[in-house]
Order: C-alpha cells, then structure tokens, then sequence
C-alpha cells in the first residue's frame, strides 16, 4: 500500500504541475479584451505629447525671413510650461524692418480631440488667431489651420533637433495653392 501511495501521489503531483503550466500558458496567450486593456489616459492630465511640446521650454533666439523679400530679422523668445505641464507659453520680442514687434503664443495639445492647438497675439494686431493642428509623427511637425475666416493661415511647426524648430506661415495664392510668406527659426539659448 505504501508504493501505491508514493504512485498515487507522485501522479497527482505531476498532474497538478502540469494543470498549473497549462493554466499559466492559457492566461498568457488571452487576447485582449475590454475587461482586461489598461485605461485610456485621463482627458485632463499631461501626457506624452505635453511632454514632447514642454521640452520646448527655455530661452530663443529667433530669426525671421520674409519669402520674396531681402533681409533677416532677429528677436528673442522665451518659452515656460505652464498649468501643470498642460500647455507652453511663448513671449517673443523681435525688431521686423527697424519696428518693435512682441508676441504672445500659447500652444497644446487637446488629449479628448487628439489635435494640437495654438493661440497667437502680436502688437501689430487686436486679433487672436485661434489654430488646430495634427501630427504624424509624435508631435515633431505639426500641421496647424487657423480656426478663422479667410485668408486662411497655415503654419508648419517642424522641430529640426532637441535645440532648434522651425515656424513656416502660409497662405492660400491666388491659384489657390498654399504659398510660404515668412519663416522663423528658433535656436535654444546655451
């Protein structure tokens, strides 16, 4: 009787250990379903794109060209995360053909429409330019439309490295394809 024990209990060992093995390799091949996915982030907290956008932050130099015309111009710009690494806040103080110009833009990223938005506004105007914009590459070129009637403005935001981007406007020409007026290059302070 005591061998048939020993028998009995050894197979039901193996058997338990085996039923274990089986268990593990079913649950780690279970498709993911609803019940069992990771949350979707939360609407209002930063995330990957506000991280991407907050490593903008710091001191600028800028420099302007004006497609067609001759001559660069030069200003500074100061960029700061702001409300919690949500948005990025441009201050920009340039001299355009012998003017003083400033400048105020807010930029972000709207987790619950997944498009880019920006706000724009210079001492040259009284109007706010209101944008929104996609990405096909995590945020490194953003294509923004102004929200606004015509003319409609569009800006390519192209980040070139960690240290440099590249602000390009355009417009509609008058054979209705976007044409470049004005391009800004933005070198990080060292």
């Amino acid at each position: 009787m005591r061998k048939k024990g020993r028998f009995l209990i050894g197979i039901l060992a193996v058997s338990l250990s085996s039923a274990g093995a089986a268990f593990g390799q079913a649950h780690e091949e279970k498709p993911q379903t609803a019940a069992n996915k990771k949350p979707a982030p939360s609407p209002t907290s930063p995330g990957p794109e506000q991280a991407f956008l907050a490593n903008r932050a710091g001191d600028y130099t800028r420099v302007i060209t004006f497609v067609g015309q001759d001559g660069e111009w030069s200003g500074t710009s100061k960029i700061s995360v702001i409300l919690g690494g949500r948005f990025i806040l441009e201050e920009n103080r340039d001299t355009v053909m012998g003017r003083a110009v400033e400048g105020t833009r807010l930029w972000g990223y709207n987790n619950a429409t997944k498009q880019y938005e920006a706000a724009w506004m210079y001492t040259m105007s009284t109007a706010i330019t209101k944008l929104t914009g996609t990405s096909n590459d995590g945020g490194k070129t953003v294509e923004y439309t102004s929200t606004a009637d015509e003319p409609r403005l569009h800006a390519r935001v192209r980040q070139t490295d960690d240290d440099h981007f590249v602000v390009t406007l355009s417009t509609a020409g008058p054979d209705g394809k976007d044409t470049p007026f004005q391009e800004t290059t933005y070198a990080r302070k060292k």
